[in-house]
């Protein structure tokens, strides 16, 4: 599991995080940069499936949340891994069922707020994960899962630091499918959260970004609410407060429909994106060949 000292989600298991090939970073999206309207409900929003699409351009999120026949599989081999283990060490371990490689409902981030009003599901890196059972289960069973608690392999980030087990079944399974490179393998996952933040904090200064915010504000500031960004206004919103029904989250939707925002927001994170991985190539180089060494071990288990 990863335990990460700030804001940590609880005791999971560590993702199997797969190398997608990454395209180009720049594509075609309906957005009208030189629009300036506010009626935005001329527009259609745009499907859950087009949002998965969109949501997983940026090329450091399609290495990170999107899902495949290849992560499909190597999380597969994961669960066996470990079902066998636990097995041998006399415990029935019913791992949470592996997302098929056509799913789009992923956790992904939502850097400019809500998206959708339809609530999305799990998959991504998440489905990734052997979940512990749901039942409560004894001291001896984590034990033998998740190893000595004292037993950890640590690795700082800039940000965050972050441990996983050194012993235990799901231990176990890792090392089966990185070998040596489970540490370099955290390691890479930390520096690539670190270049989404600083993406993000690059796209505050891009001028295209900043001109689509400019005609979202002023669509919402026609629809009676004056917001300034689509993450602010979610942030004031009360605790609690139903998104599917607040007039001031669906104004929101629609002048993100009409001023094409989501697909020029994610156009230009996709740009700050590829430059920051440009800057960094040793990130990309290093998890396409772990990502291999995982896929030719996921082989061998599934026996093809």
């Amino acid at each position: 599991m990863l335990l990460i000292t700030q804001g940590s989600r609880g005791r999971r298991v560590a993702a199997l995080l797969l190398v997608l090939v990454v395209g180009a970073t720049a594509w075609a999206f309906s957005a009208r940069a030189g629009d300036s309207r506010t009626d935005a409900g001329k527009a259609a929003a745009l499907s859950p499936a087009e949002l998965n699409e969109l949501g997983t351009r940026p090329p450091i999120y399609a290495l990170v949340y999107s899902w495949g026949p290849e992560k499909e599989r190597i999380a597969t081999a994961k669960q066996r891994l470990i079902t066998t283990c636990m097995a041998r060490k006399g415990f029935t371990y019913r791992a949470a069922p592996v997302a098929g490689a056509g799913e789009t409902d992923i956790p992904r981030p939502k850097p400019f707020g809500v998206e959708t009003l339809e609530s999305r599901g799990s998959t991504g890196d998440e489905a990734a994960e052997s979940l512990p059972p749901e039942r409560p289960e004894s001291k001896a069973f984590s034990r033998a899962l998740f190893g000595d608690p004292d037993d950890k392999v640590k690795v700082k980030g800039r940000f965050v630091d972050v441990a996983q087990p050194s012993t235990g079944c799901q231990a176990e399974a890792e090392k089966r499918l990185l070998g040596d490179g489970r540490g370099r393998w955290l390691t890479l996952r930390l520096r690539l959260g670190e270049g989404e933040r600083e993406s993000l904090e690059s796209l505050e200064r891009d001028t295209a970004f900043r001109r689509v915010g400019a005609r979202w504000q002023r669509c919402m500031a026609h629809a009676g609410f004056g917001a300034r960004t689509p993450v602010g206004l979610l942030k004031a919103l009360p605790a609690g407060t139903d998104l599917r029904t607040h007039p001031a989250v669906r104004a929101d939707l629609r002048c993100k429909a009409g001023t094409g925002y989501l697909q020029t927001a994610y156009a230009r994170l996709a740009a700050t994106q590829q430059r920051w991985l440009d800057a960094h190539p040793d990130v990309l180089a290093d998890r396409t060949a772990l990502f291999l060494r995982q896929r030719s071990a996921a082989d061998a288990v599934l026996g093809t």
